[in-house]
Parts: structure tokens; sequence; C-alpha cells
């Protein structure tokens, strides 16, 4: 009999080993640039460089009136006109927008789930792909509209509290209400299971691409709520799935800063970047390079 459609996830998930040793000690004198300098021993071989950096986007939407806006915003970054664009060329960071499908919304995850589990596992298999151009750290965001609700309604349902403390919008709100008044998430309440009731294509993929990058021993810097939603939903299963992650900014939403607050994960830089697109991870990645020129 076939396995469930989740079941290689969970396999590489149990799987995984245990984080290497810091190569490095953390200079106390150097406050928080001594810890990452440490932290950045783990995932090289030898001296930590970043030369290889890459930025993945993934663009998924969630309903067809955004998906207008998202395609536009997505063929921008293709043409090389996006904000993303200037940001990556003057850091040397490689650059890759991924199509989630955006013509196509997942369904409304106030009905029902936002993908099967079959869609999700495919979603997540397809988000590992960011590693094929080898980096040596990955940047992580979304081209996403309206997804600030189903990161909301993915905090909530790992972490619980008050839907005010997810998302000050009260459209947002009302939907998460709605989601917690369903009898019961189908399949049960397991993290995988909340992604895929109530995350977006994006989320998946990022879940993906950090869980595809532990098992290569590649850091990773988040970008933007739906980054740290994604690796929320891997910390949920096992906390060894985010031993190599950082955040880089924390946007204006609310709810990121509490999520990174959950996940123990400080934002390199506060610069509250409301773009997202992988901005605030690329404004972050000179910190990561002073840390290595440390070591």
């Amino acid at each position: 009999m076939a396995g469930a459609p989740f079941d290689d996830i969970k396999a590489l998930i149990a799987g995984l080993p245990e984080a290497p040793q810091a190569r490095f000690a953390a200079d106390p004198m150097l406050g928080r640039l001594g810890v990452l300098a440490s932290w950045l021993s783990r995932w090289s071989e030898g001296r930590p460089r970043i030369l290889r950096p890459v930025v993945a986007l993934y663009a998924g939407a969630y309903d067809a009136v955004e998906g207008d806006l998202l395609r536009a915003r997505l063929e921008a970054v293709a043409a090389g006109v996006g904000a993303v664009n200037a940001l990556a060329q003057g850091v040397g960071a490689g650059l890759e927008a991924f199509d989630l499908a955006v013509d196509r919304p997942v369904a409304d995850m106030t009905a029902g789930a936002a993908m099967s589990e079959r869609e999700c596992a495919a979603t997540m298999a397809f988000g590992m792909e960011a590693l094929a151009k080898q980096p040596d750290l990955l940047i992580l965001g979304s081209i996403a509209v309206g997804d600030e609700a189903a990161c909301a309604a993915v905090a909530l349902d790992l972490f619980g509290g008050a839907p005010e403390q997810w998302s000050e919008h009260a459209a947002h709100r009302a939907a998460q209400a709605r989601v917690r008044a369903r009898a019961e998430i189908e399949g049960g309440s397991a993290p995988l299971q909340t992604l895929r009731q109530l995350g977006g294509r994006e989320i998946a993929a990022m879940a993906g691409a950090i869980l595809a990058a532990r098992q290569q021993g590649v850091p990773v810097l988040l970008d933007g709520y739906g980054a740290a939603a994604a690796a929320a939903v891997l910390h949920a299963v096992d906390p060894r799935a985010i031993a190599h992650v950082m955040a880089g900014d924390v946007s204006p939403a609310p709810g990121h800063a509490r999520l990174l607050t959950q996940l123990d994960l400080q934002p390199l830089i506060d610069m509250r970047i409301g773009a997202g697109e992988g901005c605030g991870g690329l404004a972050a990645l000179g910190v990561l390079r002073a840390a290595c020129d440390l070591t």
C-alpha cells in the first residue's frame, strides 16, 4: 500500500543529523557578530565565506483578484526591474523567482483545506529545487499578495494566543475566527496538516527549501512573515530542522515579530522593510559577511 503524501517529508525530518559543532567559539567582545561568526562556522568546512548567495522567491496566490497584482510583481522581477533585482546585483547574489501557479489560487482556508496533502507535499518538494544552484547561503522570501492572513492563521494554530496578536487587520482576525469555528482541521492538527490546511503554496515551498538546505548544510536567511511561518511549521515538527536558520529583517506586520520571538530568532537588522521579495534578507547579507571576516 502506498504511503501518505507527507510520509517522505516526515522521514526526511526524522532522519536529520544533529547540527554540527561550531568550529569557532563566539568572542564575547564582538557581541552578536561573534555569535554569528560561530554559527556560520557550523555550516562551513573551513573558514566561513559567503561567495555564492542565492535569493529564492516563491509566488503563490490566494484569490484571482490579487493574482493579477501578483502576476505583475512576478513579471517585474523576471524583467529585472524590481527592487530586489537592484539589491541582488549590488551584493553579487543570484536570484530566482518561482511561479507556483499564480493563476490558480489555493482554496479558501475558511471553507476547507487550502491544499490537499498531495499538493502540499509536492509543493514542498518543488521548493527544494532552490538548492540546485548550490548556494553557500540561501535567502528565502516570497512574492505574495494577501498572505498575511495565512501566515497569521498558521502562527495562531501552532502557538495559540489571540488572533489580534498575529494580525492587526480585522478581516484577517475574522478569517481566523471562522477557521477556529470549524469542527476540526481535517486530518488532525499536526504541523504539516496546519501547513496544508491554512498555508499558501509559497509557504509550503519555502518549508521544502529550508528542509533541503538543512540536509545539505546550507545556512538560510529568512525574509518576511511567510518565510518565518514556513520555518515555524518545521520547528513544530522538530526544532533541529531550523538549526541552520537566521532571520534577516523584521517586517512591519506585528505578527512577524511575535513569530520570530516564538522561534528564538532575533533579526539581523530591523529596517521594517514591508516590500518582502527578499529585500530585507539582502539588506542583512552585509552583517553575515562582516561576521565571516572575523573568523
